[in-house]
Parts: C-alpha cells; sequence; structure tokens
C-alpha cells in the first residue's frame, strides 16, 4: 500500500512541476518575449532558473514539514536516515531534484520493486 501511495504521490508532484512549466511557457514568458520572437540561449537560462526556482516556492511551505504537495496530500513524510545530519527544506528539494527531475526513471524503479530509491541513498532519506 505504501508503494501505491508513494507512486500516486509523485504523479502528482509531476503534475504540479508541469502546470509550473505550463504557466511559465502559457503565461509569463510572452509577457517578457515578444511574439514572433524565438527563445534565445540566455532567455533559455532564464526559463530554467525561473522553472526551478518556482517549483522550489510551491513546494517549499511543504517541504518545511518535510513533505512534498504530493506526500501531503497522500499522508506521506520524508526523515532522515543519517542522525548526525537533521531534515531541511534543502534536502527535500535536492532529493525531488534528483528523484524526479534528473534521473526519476533509473532512481524511482526500484521503488516499484520495494527496493529504496537511489535518491534515497544518496540523499540519506527514507519515506514513511
Amino acid at each position: 500500500m505504501k508503494i501505491i501511495r508513494r507512486l500516486l504521490a509523485n504523479i502528482v508532484d509531476i503534475f504540479v512541476f508541469i502546470a509550473i512549466i505550463v504557466v511559465c511557457f502559457q503565461v509569463i514568458i510572452p509577457l517578457f518575449i515578444p511574439a514572433g520572437e524565438g527563445l534565445s540561449l540566455p532567455w533559455a537560462g532564464v526559463v530554467m532558473v525561473g522553472v526551478c526556482g518556482a517549483t522550489f516556492l510551491a513546494q517549499y511551505p511543504f517541504m518545511l514539514v518535510n513533505q512534498t504537495i504530493g506526500k501531503a496530500l497522500f499522508g506521506l513524510r520524508v526523515i532522515s536516515t543519517n542522525d548526525a545530519r537533521p531534515m531541511a527544506a534543502g534536502i527535500i528539494f535536492q532529493r525531488e531534484l534528483f528523484a524526479k527531475v534528473m534521473t526519476c526513471y533509473f532512481m524511482c524503479l526500484p521503488v516499484l520493486f520495494g527496493q529504496e530509491g537511489k535518491h534515497d541513498e544518496v540523499c540519506e532519506t527514507e519515506v514513511v
């Protein structure tokens, strides 16, 4: 049951990320880039930083209590497996960045088979 809740929480978090990307490209970017102009390399960098920043800001209130939006909806939270390193919003952000943006397919697959995800191992965290 925990695996299904984790999977559904990840799906919600991915939808939040996709929604932020859509809002950035449909609403925010057209405000700054005139119609007909392409997205140049400097603007692409600004967009990347903006999307990551918006994602962090949307999740930040939940990160303060060791969750993400998806984990909060399904009653899950993240704990530290390293007693010397207390949980912080930065650790949750790092964990979510590793899990979803950079290498979700490789790191999240073990979770489907009941094993600890590699992002949990790298960030010294566990979902309960």
